[in-house]
């Protein structure tokens, strides 16, 4: 696919900061941009090399400073009378190499003043496919705009610090027939008696998208500047039947998807309230969501799940489709709500069998101060705890974490078809929330067959990992089961929300990336002239090496052996293979 870039940035670093305003820099931007589009129409390309005679221009993309670009040419920027205070009143794209482009892409840089690209007047707006646009003002030119504005192959939208007038945004959703996939990121809204605005899309939107798929709506920075009063009379409703994928992320207001959306899949929410003292339950905006296969929830105070049901008002929706959940925000401490919302939650999923968890705790003001001799006391309890570990040699059974207090408000939870959870978070203490509830999934979801915790950096006796085995065996003996032994444990390192594929490509990127480098510096140490090449190592070329991975299960099972295996892994290794195995038993032995 021919694509271009053109940029203005270089024109205006090129003259000096006192005169950036020099209409010189604007005509060589502008000079050079057009006899760029005239080359490619003859064949030439944005480039040296020669392109085929039936070669069209199907990708521009445009960077572009108000310092430079704001002088009128001809094809390029066109006058407006009526906003002359704007200086240039949009990019016509009118030169006829741009007449069947297939992806536009404008990022103007952040000013108050903001580009205004007039979509009604493209050549290509019959071929587009894809409008990606930043820092640009959209306003119809006349009062009927939707008479003039057609974007039939319009698929993806993406509008990034845009400001919009009022009712524009329907008119472009309504002009782009086949639009499936719509990006907003803070996005603002001007209304008709106001020119200049601040409100964000996060007081008032009805959209109504009968075609878009995917629909991402971010107002995380444009609502840091509301006021409280207006925040709580915030309203969004959006009518997308089509919808498989949405993520919002924005302040805590009345969100509602007005028809039924029966292929919904994901749903991410990352509700914020920015300290808002009236705002919309957490439960009710969960209502309109209820048929989501996957849900991503991150919310900073978790207790706000529950909140309102003491009004008898507000309960929790049924997900009745739910198989995948991710809960992603922080817990009070020592706070009965904690496990009151836990509850709830899992209660409205009756066939999760995916659950993602990452959560922090939220000390309060009086007891974040450990009390005099804390630290002590806690160094001795581990002493204590050491002493007679040592006279089991090879047991798995530490005998730690002893006390956990039961989560007796999820003894009503049906768990019967959860088979993997992941739980990250920061063990404060050994009795904390988490690990009461690490120690309940344990112990009642009896069909689970992964469980992988990262429990942070602690003591390594203190592990969830080392007593999940006891807490199971205990839990089956009491309810007189057969230990099936189908759960496998492991202290995980994956991101929350990310597939293990795709965690093990991004590893493959970095190990990539770190071969990249060796390469790099084997290179520059082959040119030095007091090194000499050797006879055994010829071939440095390390990117091109072939890959095996040598080990294919887990050997490690504590937290505090990586140094060592890494060293009996370079003791042992021939160069095909490792001499002997290397077990964690026996690294007790290489430690003495």
């Amino acid at each position: 696919m021919a694509a271009g870039n053109l940029a203005s940035r270089p024109y205006a670093a090129a003259g000096d900061s006192a005169y950036a305003h020099r209409p010189t820099s604007s005509d060589a931007f502008l000079r050079d941009a057009e006899a760029a589009l005239a080359a490619f129409r003859q064949g030439r390309g944005f480039g040296r090399g020669r392109l085929h005679p039936s070669a069209r221009l199907k990708r521009l993309a445009f960077t572009l400073d108000e310092d430079v670009y704001r002088a009128a040419r001809p094809y390029w920027m066109v006058r407006d009378d009526d906003h002359d205070d704007d200086r240039v009143c949009g990019l016509a794209l009118a030169h006829p190499a741009a007449s069947q482009l297939e992806q536009l892409l404008i990022s103007c840089q952040s000013y108050g003043f903001r580009h205004r690209p007039r979509l009604e007047s493209l050549l290509c707006a019959a071929t587009l496919r894809l409008l990606d646009l930043t820092h640009c003002n959209l306003d119809p030119r006349t009062s009927a705009p939707s008479a003039s504005l057609a974007l039939p192959r319009l698929t993806d939208m993406s509008l990034h610090y845009c400001v919009i007038a009022e009712g524009y945004l329907q008119v472009l959703v309504q002009a782009a027939t086949a639009l499936a996939n719509l990006e907003m990121v803070n996005v603002r809204h001007k209304m008709s008696e106001q020119a200049d605005s601040a409100a964000s899309f996060t007081l008032r939107l009805r959209l109504r998208c009968p075609t878009v798929t995917a629909f991402v709506l971010d107002n995380s920075y444009c609502s840091w500047d509301l006021r409280d009063e207006a925040l709580a009379n915030g309203s969004i409703e959006l009518d997308m039947p089509s919808l498989r994928s949405f993520r919002y992320d924005g302040c805590q207001v009345k969100l509602s998807l007005t028809s039924p959306t029966p292929a919904l899949e994901q749903t991410d929410l990352k509700i914020r309230n920015f300290g808002m003292k009236q705002c919309e339950p957490v439960s009710r905006i969960l209502r309109s969501f209820s048929s989501t296969r996957a849900l991503t929830l991150y919310k900073r105070c978790i207790e706000d799940i529950v909140a309102g049901e003491e009004d008898g008002e507000v309960i929790l929706p049924s997900f009745p489709n739910l198989k995948i959940l991710v809960l992603d925000g922080g817990y009070k401490y020592m706070n009965n709500d904690t496990a009151l919302a836990m509850a709830r939650l899992l209660s409205s999923c009756p066939v999760i069998s995916e659950l993602r968890l990452r959560l922090s705790m939220m000390w309060n003001h009086e007891s974040k101060k450990d009390p005099p001799g804390w630290a002590f006391s806690v160094s001795m309890d581990r002493f204590k705890r050491l002493a007679p570990m040592d006279s089991v040699q090879g047991s798995n059974d530490i005998g730690v974490c002893n006390e956990i207090s039961e989560l007796t408000a999820l003894s009503s939870c049906t768990l019967s078809c959860l088979r993997k959870v992941t739980l990250r978070f920061e063990a404060n203490e050994l009795n904390c929330f988490p690990v009461q509830l690490a120690k309940f999934l344990t112990e009642n979801a009896m069909d689970l067959e992964e469980m992988h915790v990262d429990d942070g950096s602690q003591f390594w006796t203190d592990h969830v990992y080392n007593n999940v085995s006891r807490w199971r065996a205990d839990s089956f003996r009491r309810k007189n089961l057969p230990d099936t032994g189908r759960l496998q444990m492991s202290s995980t390192d994956v991101e929350m929300g990310e597939s293990q594929d795709n965690h093990m490509k991004q590893k493959e990127t970095v190990d990539s990336a770190e071969l990249q480098g060796l390469q790099q510096q084997l290179e520059l140490a082959a040119h030095m002239s007091d090194l000499k090449l050797g006879d055994k190592w010829q071939d440095l070329e390390v990117t091109t090496w072939k890959w095996v991975d040598c080990i294919q299960e887990q050997l490690q099972t504590n937290s505090s052996s990586c140094g060592l295996f890494l060293l009996k892994f370079m003791e042992e290794w021939t160069g095909q293979e490792l001499a002997h195995p290397v077990t964690q038993i026996g690294l007790k032995l290489f430690r003495k």
